[in-house]
């Protein structure tokens, strides 16, 4: 082995860095090959071993850490091996072999005085050298671990280094479609998209119809975010660069300085530039805005337009080339370079000699043009129906976006992509911070006033998903599936497969025993009689047994051979059943028996009005409590609901009446509070150990496990968390003493369906009262509504289960808290037909 390899195997194990067996192997057999004496020999280990290292997702400054550490190697040795600080791997004075970094196999000889065996083994050592100068497989050096792949994205993170993501899809010849289409709507064939190597989508075809609404549906993690992502900065090779496509997330940075209303209106950029290069132009022109003889003024505000226009060009030409990698990026920095030169040579002209009296004609037709064809009124009126709706106040409009939070900011994001009206638009999880008004006014306006356009949205809210979509788009197993329906449509649907495809199984269990007996019983007499005739009939039933399959294809049509292309083992399509998305379950666990009968909560004409005001949140309003009870608070937000949960728990003291609480009463309260309070420098086993106070890690880390928290994630920063996981963190503070009441403010926020359902599951069960707060329809009918089963059998009297108790209360703001008795679909009705009367 030679200073080099020594040297670089070294560092690696010093760095932490670990490449898979092959490249090592590979590496350090190319490594024994350079001359140390070269001049150039650092540059060419750089070149030849860096492409393995970004392969394993190495940082640049991790990588440039191990050359210069190489660099002084080379330069503090000398002529000898020995002069190297490293214990070489082949060592004929050492008493055992030593490990090379990923390496399995160590070359030892096996006596130091026998010169023979010295002379095999460095035969041996020289034929491994060749065999290693055959370069690893592309598949092999992918291989990672899921540990060290965690670790290199936190590190990622936490330099602010965005993610490497590389989206294509199959283009025709000339790549036609990716200049121009006379249609808004998109067809590709052969997407792939991979994030840091990791593939999302593999060969998958992308369509979404011009003037559809699709609900996009998978697992967390799958990678909806990361396509909408790719479409909307439009790095996914292929795309048609006609459509404008708008994802909710790049609306997100906000001028804190404009009022709400001003920066709705901001949004539509085109409008926003027309209006200030008129404004410019009448300054000089007047009102009227005839072009008039180029005078020196005209010309400085024509010049002052050009740049701005320059200076966007080449705005958008650098966005493109730092979003777009490969070829596509080349040709985005080429662009890019021509803007920034054509603009550095518009700024060297200057006005007199830039701007020509047609230049300075043209300019002023074109912008008055323009301006003829916006209606502001209309946009204002437009941009107040949308904020109105998504659950601002008339006052809040003129208010700056400084004096609000984060969910009211992500209300401003989705009020100006409704107010833009794209070709495409992208809604990630927009019904998040909406109150149920908010939520049925922002479905009925998907509804009725979005003709034309395409919409992709994605939302665990499936009572809104379903009533809003036409069509429903799957994301599993790194690819795309379609369905022409609603989820709850999908979902039946697949159900209904399922069912099919078990019963065709069980058939074809049942004849595939039939046949394997009449084949043993032929087999049989034919060596008990000799009779000839029955090899044929075990022929013909092998044959049979060879065709079970799939008698029809999946549209219907009976099944024929020529329908499978390509090379099979068998004459028929085996049926499969398709997997069912597994989610990590929740398991809520029983509170300790209080041996009392009566309401543990009880509130007796209770008030509460907060100090030097007069208006009443809770007016003389009385409710109790039992074990077993589930309570839904409804009403939009402001309304009170937090306020009364808040006298509940004691955070508050009302201002008048009392609320009783059983002394060994254990509360578990979830609000997004909760949820804030985490330091995001924490793990769940610290932020659990911290607010329960407890020293036990395993006791923690098992009750974690409870929640869907387990294996690494427990030990996992906050602060890489997804909101879903961060909720069941919280979920888990909260459930840690077994509380006998949970009170439940906007639990299903952020997480997906398969955990809202693994949710419901968990507390269909819990013996304890539930008092929840949400405005997801669906979760909130799982909760309220006693499931019924699908057993006939009646039950004796004395095994009949006891009544649901669960009762409604509907919280307006100026009113009294009163009992409302017309459940859930009651509600969603009555605020369905105000929001239509607006």
């Amino acid at each position: 082995m030679t200073v080099l390899s020594q040297s670089f195997l070294s560092n690696l194990n010093q760095l932490d860095i670990q490449l898979d067996e092959d490249a090592v192997e590979y590496i350090t057999g190319m490594l024994n090959d350079l001359d140390l004496s070269d001049s150039d020999v650092e540059d060419t280990i750089r070149e030849s071993t860096e492409e393995f290292l970004k392969d394993a997702n190495i940082l640049t400054s991790k990588r440039d850490k191990l050359y210069k550490a190489i660099s002084e190697d080379i330069n503090s040795s000398t002529s000898s091996k020995s002069s190297v600080s490293v214990t070489p791997a082949v060592n004929n004075k050492q008493d055992g072999p030593v490990a090379l970094p990923s390496a399995k196999r160590v070359i030892k000889a096996e006596d130091d005085n026998d010169d023979d065996k010295v002379d095999i083994s460095t035969t041996e050592v020289t034929q491994q050298r060749e065999e290693r100068k055959s370069p690893p497989t592309g598949r092999t050096r992918r291989a990672r671990g899921g540990r060290k792949k965690q670790q290199q994205q936190e590190e990622q993170d936490q330099q602010g280094i965005e993610p490497n993501i590389v989206a294509t899809s199959q283009q025709s010849r000339f790549h036609t479609e990716t200049l121009e289409t006379s249609s808004t709507g998109i067809d590709l064939p052969g997407v792939n998209i991979s994030v840091n190597m990791n593939d999302l989508l593999v060969d998958a075809h992308l369509k979404l119809k011009e003037g559809v609404r699709y609900g996009l549906v998978g697992q967390n993690g799958t990678g909806k975010t990361t396509l909408m992502k790719c479409l909307a900065d439009n790095i996914l090779v292929g795309l048609p660069q006609n459509i404008n496509i708008l994802h909710v997330a790049q609306l997100q940075v906000l001028d804190e300085t404009k009022t709400v209303l001003d920066e709705v209106l901001s949004a539509d950029r085109k409008t926003i530039n027309t209006l200030r290069e008129a404004k410019a132009l009448q300054e000089v022109l007047g009102t009227d805005g005839r072009p008039k003889e180029a005078t020196a003024e005209l010309n400085r505000v024509v010049y002052e337009l050009m740049l701005a226009r320059s200076q966007e060009r080449v705005d958008m030409a650098t966005k493109l080339a730092t979003k777009r990698s490969g070829a596509r990026g080349r040709d985005a920095r080429r662009e890019q370079i021509l803007r920034e030169k054509e603009h550095t040579e518009l700024e060297a002209k200057g006005a007199q000699t830039a701007v020509t009296p047609d230049d300075a004609n043209a300019m002023v037709a074109e912008v008055f043009e323009k301006l003829e064809l916006i209606d502001v009124g209309a946009n204002e009126a437009k941009a107040k129906k949308i904020l109105l709706g998504v659950g601002f106040g008339k006052d809040d409009l003129e208010s700056p976006v400084s004096m609000f939070s984060g969910g009211w900011r992500m209300k401003i994001a989705l009020a100006k992509s409704l107010f833009m009206e794209p070709d495409v638009l992208l809604l990630d999880e927009p019904t998040n911070h909406l109150d149920l008004p908010a939520i049925l006014w922002l479905q009925e306006y998907l509804i009725n006033e979005t003709d034309g356009q395409t919409i992709v949205i994605v939302s665990h809210d499936r009572s809104f998903l379903s009533n809003v979509t036409d069509e429903t788009i799957i994301l599993k197993e790194k690819t795309l599936k379609y369905h022409a329906g609603s989820y709850d449509d999908w979902e039946r649907n697949t159900e209904e497969q399922r069912v099919r495809k078990q019963a065709l199984i069980d058939n074809q269990e049942k004849r595939k025993k039939q046949i394997m007996a009449s084949i043993q019983h032929n087999r049989q007499q034919a060596k008990a009689t000799g009779d000839d005739k029955r090899h044929g009939m075990i022929a013909s039933r092998q044959k049979k047994l060879e065709r079970l399959g799939m008698e029809k294809t999946e549209d219907g049509k009976r099944f024929k051979q020529s329908y499978r292309a390509g090379f099979h083992s068998d004459m028929r399509e085996k049926i499969v059943i398709e997997t069912l998305v597994k989610t990590a379950a929740i398991k809520i666990p029983d509170p300790p028996p209080l041996r009392y009968n009566g309401s543990v909560f009880s509130m007796r004409s209770a008030s509460f009005k907060y100090p030097d005001t007069k208006e009443k949140l809770v007016d003389n309003f009385s409710m109790d409590i039992e074990l077993g009870s589930r309570t839904v608070l409804l009403g939009s937000n402001g309304s009170g609901k937090t306020t009364l949960l808040n006298l509940l728990v004691g955070r508050l003291s009302p201002t008048s009446g009392e609320v009783y609480r059983h002394p060994l009463l254990r509360v578990g309260y979830f609000s997004q509070h909760v949820v804030d309070e985490l330091d995001e420098n924490d793990t769940p086993v610290d932020a659990l150990m911290k607010m329960q106070s407890t020293k036990n890690e395993q006791e923690v880390r098992q009750h974690l496990g409870t929640v869907g928290m387990s294996g690494p994630v427990a030990l996992r920063q906050i602060k890489y968390l997804s909101g879903g996981q961060r909720n069941r963190v919280a979920l888990a503070i909260i459930l840690f003493q077994s509380p006998h009441v949970l009170i439940l403010d906007e639990i299903t926020n952020h997480l997906d369906m398969g955990t809202v359902e693994a949710l419901v599951d968990a507390l269909s069960g819990y013996p304890g009262a539930i008092v929840a707060v949400s405005h997801d329809v669906w979760f909130l009918k799982q909760l309220m509504e006693e499931q019924h089963t699908d057993d006939n059998e009646e039950q004796a009297p004395d095994e009949q289960d006891p009544a649901f108790n669960a009762a409604y209360y509907l919280v307006q703001r100026g009113k009294r808290i009163t009992r409302w008795e017309k459940g859930i679909d009651g509600y969603v009705a009555k605020v369905l037909k105000t929001v239509r009367r607006r």
